[in-house]
């Protein structure tokens, strides 16, 4: 079972593209709101925007109205807008404002917190989703899908930093952060920022850079989505695409307390052109876990299989199984998304495109830890029994690991909002039940991850990943911005003075 099908268990158009002409800094006027009148006008929205406007009752609204995780298809939007530019999401703004409705932006609707829905009005970004290239920069529309955008850049031969799952959404990946499976070697998605196009509060389209807004841009690398404005469009830095070879190595789950320590030892510390992770996993409690190294190499041949070596020799046994094979860089991604057998057009969720294969996460969570130590054969003890606790009904359980250092590490925590540069590895809990379970399972489901990240915090850094929003974090401010959120803070109150755009985990709260 591969890691797309564990979470789901249970082109290029004309439309939003930035065209051929480089991003400058500029911004559009914005036309100030009147006072709210009563309840909102939506024909009078409709009117106004190119995009569609659905409210309940509308045909598409069931359809457009739930994210991709089941667990918040209660929560029904007053309307779902689906701009086609950035004036119509300007537009919508004023509206919301004007009529006193909150608008959360949603690009892929991965948010585990559910923070991409809500009672106001949703602005859906899937009809903003071109990618175009020019004198090696993407310009990539805010609701493009990862898939998508890889696919475009591949045709050209370029591609950036991105992350493994092939439905999220653009926005939400770049804003806080963006790690992947060439990390390692090029950085975080959104280290490979030049320019980005934002609806700010009042109306006014910016196009910040580092010259241009730069506190602006400084926030919005890292800062996290939904605080500071709805993106419309971003600028990237593309690099040449290689063909990589992508390796997997099982061992068995008894050795676990040899094979994790010597993973972390190996990965964060191996060259550049290595990016790796570690993957434990279970359909059900009672299933003895899979266990298994991942990765990427950018490199010779001859480069890999001594860091395979060396990574063995520090486990001290063999693996069970090995993959390993040179592919395509458009293979790759297919590879990572669980997508080998599929179209780029099936590597959708299911309604997104004509015959989209991939199904949505049912009652799913997440939770995480940042590490800046090597694991103690005691922590690993720790982990393996938490992990195999048993619980209510069947449950889905996954960690995944994933090695800092190289490029991520680089900067200093301070050069972008991202804050993690010193960090040695990222630990993501997992877990999902299906959405109709009982009550209980819900609750059980919730309490292992609870227990089991709670379970490794005096090993644990304290940071804590901010794309991987869990809405029980205490604490979560120094978690996902450490020193960087007085300076967010005070971007916060230049550009949103009002607080306008807002969720649980919203910068200034």
């Amino acid at each position: 079972m591969d890691r797309r099908r564990f979470l789901a268990l249970g082109g290029l158009t004309a439309v939003g593209a930035l065209g051929s002409a480089p991003l400058v800094a500029s911004a559009t006027a914005a036309r100030t709101p009147g006072p709210a009148r009563g309840r909102p006008h939506w024909e009078a929205l409709r009117r106004s925007v190119d995009g569609a406007v659905l409210l309940p009752g509308d045909e598409g609204y069931e359809a457009a109205h739930g994210t991709y995780i089941k667990r918040y298809d209660g929560i029904r939007p007053a309307a779902v807008v689906r701009p086609r530019h950035a004036e119509d999401i300007a537009e919508t703004v004023r509206f919301a404002r004007r009529f006193g409705v909150r608008p959360v932006a949603r690009s892929g609707g991965h948010s585990f917190g559910g923070f991409s829905t809500g009672k106001g009005i949703v602005v859906d970004l899937s009809a903003m989703s071109a990618t175009t290239l020019a004198d090696g920069r993407a310009r990539v529309a805010s609701g493009a899908r990862l898939v998508d955008m890889q696919d475009a850049l591949l045709s050209r031969a370029v591609t950036i930093s991105g992350g493994m799952c092939p439905t999220v959404g653009i926005a939400g990946l770049t804003l806080g952060g963006g790690f992947g499976m060439a990390g390692r070697k090029h950085g975080l998605t959104s280290d490979r920022l030049t320019a980005i196009r934002v609806v700010l509060a009042d109306g006014r389209i910016l196009l910040c850079d580092r010259h241009h807004h730069p506190e602006l841009f400084w926030a919005l690398r890292g800062g996290g989505a939904g605080s500071f404005g709805f993106v419309s469009d971003f600028e990237f830095e593309t690099f040449p695409a290689d063909e990589p070879t992508v390796f997997e190595l099982h061992f068995p789950w008894a050795q676990a307390v040899d094979v994790l320590p010597a993973w972390q030892r190996w990965a964060p510390e191996a060259p550049e052109d290595l990016s790796a992770g570690m993957f434990v996993r279970t359909p059900d409690p009672a299933v003895e876990p899979q266990l298994y190294a991942f990765g990427q190499w950018s490199g010779p041949a001859a480069g890999l299989e001594r860091q395979l070596d060396r990574f063995t020799a520090l486990v001290g046994r063999e693996p069970v199984r090995v993959v390993k094979k040179t592919v395509p860089y458009l293979d790759s991604v297919m590879h990572w998304a669980g997508c080998s057998d599929f179209s780029v057009s099936q590597c959708h969720g299911e309604g997104q495109t004509p015959d989209g294969k991939l199904h949505r996460f049912e009652y799913a969570l997440t939770k995480s830890s940042f590490f800046t130590r090597v694991m103690s054969r005691d922590a690993v003890r720790t982990l393996m029994d938490r992990f195999t606790a048993a619980g209510p009904g069947a449950q889905l359980r996954g960690l995944e690991f994933h090695a800092f250092g190289g490029a991520y590490n680089r900067p200093h925590p301070g050069t972008t909002a991202f804050v993690h540069r010193r960090q040695r590895f990222l630990l993501q809990y997992l877990a999902q039940v299906p959405v109709n379970s009982p009550a209980a399972h819900k609750e059980g489901v919730t309490r292992w991850a609870r227990d089991l990240h709670s379970a490794m915090l005096p090993w644990a850094s304290r940071q804590a990943y901010q794309n991987y929003t869990d809405p029980e974090l205490k604490g979560w401010r120094s978690a996902y911005y450490g020193s960087n959120y007085g300076r967010l803070v005070r971007a916060k109150h230049r550009y949103d003075p009002g607080r306008f755009f807002d969720h649980p985990h919203a910068i200034g709260r």
